[in-house]
């Protein structure tokens, strides 16, 4: 489909955006079965509730618009997913393992919140004020993902991590 004005820009963006919160739905529970640390798990758990909702609120942004919900396939979070799963299979249970499914967590977190600041931008253009709020409220809750994994690696798995790889070549 040829996209000729920012409404059709709109919602193909939110067409990658549906289809990136349904992929993460089915991969983060395999990050919070992966994660060792009970505080990134609960971090996982929690932001896995937070994208069900993410779900339907583009369904709701969907409707606003008078279209279906519709999905575009996301190659860029299907690639993501398929790298985690080979760092969960060529890791050990542990921190070194937790690290990288933080840095796998922020990277998805950084998409999504660039995705989400250029439709609410978009939406803010096209005078659509309710899909701006809601877009706001996600694009809020995708920050403070982003920042409580970063808190969790920086204030605790990240030193763990180190200590294990100095642990492990000095064997």
């Amino acid at each position: 489909m040829k996209i000729d004005n920012l409404e059709q820009l709109f919602l193909h963006g939110l067409k990658y955006v549906y289809d990136a919160e349904q992929q993460l739905t089915e991969a983060l529970p395999k990050l919070v079965q992966a994660s060792s640390s009970p505080e990134l798990r609960q971090a996982f758990e929690q932001h896995l509730q937070e994208t069900k909702e993410h779900v339907a609120r583009a369904q709701q942004i969907f409707k606003q618009c008078g279209q279906q919900p519709e999905s575009n396939p996301n190659a860029i979070l299907k690639q993501m997913s398929q790298e985690v799963e080979q760092m969960i299979q060529n890791t050990d249970e542990g921190p070194v393992r937790d690290a990288a499914l933080i840095v796998a967590g922020n990277q998805a977190e950084h998409y999504e919140m660039a995705a989400y600041g250029s439709l609410k931008n978009f939406a803010e253009l096209l005078g659509k004020q309710e899909a701006v709020q809601i877009l706001q409220k996600t694009l809020d809750e995708e920050k403070k993902a982003d920042a409580l994994l970063t808190k969790i690696g920086e204030s605790s798995v990240n030193q763990q991590a180190l200590h294990r790889s100095a642990a492990a070549t000095a064997r």
